[in-house]
């Protein structure tokens, strides 16, 4: 029997080990076609499959967000599109591993075969780096290790910890209130990304032509296709900055900085995204009426939140708004620290959000908004069970016939209903 367990263990090991490589395979894998896809057909005579591979090995090491050196500058800013389609494999296949070791409830082996699943992931990540030198550029090993470690724990093996007794062991004596605050902080986070996106939209409309400007001046035919993709992984960056607008802090690119209070325009690159960059001296009245609008719906989602799993007491569901506050600005701070970064030492040397002012302002906005909630809802159930109440002291005082007779003429209502 023991012979049996012990083989089953190692073939778990062997499986997370087998995924984990797996998941950094599959990912360099994408990066390498999609290279070859937008990038050959425009190369020319001159253009080499080895150097499309290696350009593709390093698109994969640069969604790590470890930082990358292209043609000697150092960057840290990518498209978190590319981030989002790894941590997205990360997640699958942390899901998958967790079913195969659904039935182990030895906590030790359970965190062994989750870390080996996290290694070899990171392993195989640091056996590409050599791989993807191309010229004057490529990725360190240091950085490529740590963010490929850290990435995958935060998808991967969050993905593994809450389908397996981990999340038993590790996380059950946690009180129910904080998991209450995070769904409630996920709640008014995802309504303020869906109002953001809705600005970024609609200020790619507003500034179509500007947008259309930049595109020609990119160039066209396939020789596009590499911007336009770049665009598109680039909309996460985007609602980002868009939330932050909304919240206050704004958005920066090199000496651009745009806020909902003032606008000072530096000097933008030719990226047709960046076309949607408010202008002029502040908001207009239609974004900061979609502001508040933003907020209020924010908060008031986190507050149905509490509402629903929390009791009635206004002390309590505030105490648990505070909390949620708390985590939507730990959230917040690592959406800024992940969107952000820089190209270079010159004027692209900072892009991105201002991380630390995001998560405060948002913290406090979410707590004032979900606070005038609990508020609302309060008073409201307060005014419902007193009119309730009212009505059930008027019902009483009537004489007996009366109420006798009401209730009689209740049910016959309800006979001829049914019978009809």
């Amino acid at each position: 029997m023991r012979d049996d367990a012990r083989l089953l263990r190692t073939q778990l090991i062997s499986s997370a080990a087998w995924t984990g490589a797996g998941a950094a395979i599959l990912c360099a894998v994408l990066g390498i076609v999609a290279v070859a896809v937008v990038w050959l057909p425009v190369s020319g005579e001159g253009g080499k499959a080895h150097s499309a591979i290696a350009a593709g090995l390093l698109t994969y090491l640069a969604s790590l967000h470890g930082g990358i050196t292209v043609d000697g500058t150092h960057a840290t800013w990518l498209p978190l599109g590319l981030t989002l389609i790894v941590a997205a494999i990360a997640w699958r296949v942390g899901g998958q591993l967790a079913s195969a070791v659904a039935d182990e409830r030895d906590v030790r082996v359970l965190a062994r075969t989750g870390a080996v699943q996290a290694a070899a992931f990171a392993t195989v990540s640091l056996v590409l780096v050599p791989f993807a030198r191309l010229g004057s550029s490529g990725a360190s090993y240091v950085g490529v290790g740590f963010a490929a470690v850290i990435l995958f724990a935060l998808t991967g093996g969050v993905a593994y910890v809450r389908g397996t007794a981990l999340c038993e062991a590790w996380f059950g004596q946690v009180p129910a209130t904080v998991w209450v605050s995070v769904r409630a902080a996920v709640s008014g986070l995802l309504v303020l990304a869906a109002g953001a996106a809705l600005l970024v939209g609609g200020s790619l409309l507003f500034h179509a032509g500007t947008v259309t400007t930049l595109s020609r001046q990119v160039g066209g035919g396939w020789g596009s296709v590499p911007i336009l993709l770049l665009g598109i992984l680039a909309a996460p960056n985007a609602v980002i900055g868009g939330a932050s607008y909304l919240a206050g802090p704004g958005v920066h690119v090199g000496a651009a900085h745009a806020t909902a209070l003032s606008t000072a325009h530096g000097t933008l690159p030719a990226f047709p995204l960046l076309g949607a960059m408010p202008s002029g001296d502040g908001a207009s009245p239609l974004v900061w009426t979609l502001a508040v609008v933003v907020w209020l719906g924010a908060g008031f989602a986190a507050a149905a939140v509490i509402v629903r799993r929390c009791t009635d007491a206004l002390p309590d569901r505030l105490l648990v708004a505070v909390l949620a506050a708390a985590a939507a600005g730990l959230l917040a701070l690592l959406a800024g620290w992940v969107t952000g970064g820089g190209i270079g030492g010159g004027n692209l040397a900072s892009i991105g959000v201002p991380a630390g002012w995001f998560a405060l302002l948002v913290a406090g906005e979410l707590l004032a908004a979900s606070a005038l909630g609990l508020v609302l809802a309060t008073v409201g159930s307060g005014v419902v069970a007193g009119l309730r109440s009212v009505g059930g002291q008027v019902v009483e005082a009537l004489p007996f016939r009366l109420r006798a007779a009401s209730t009689d003429e209740a049910g016959q209502d309800d006979a001829d209903r049914l019978v009809g």
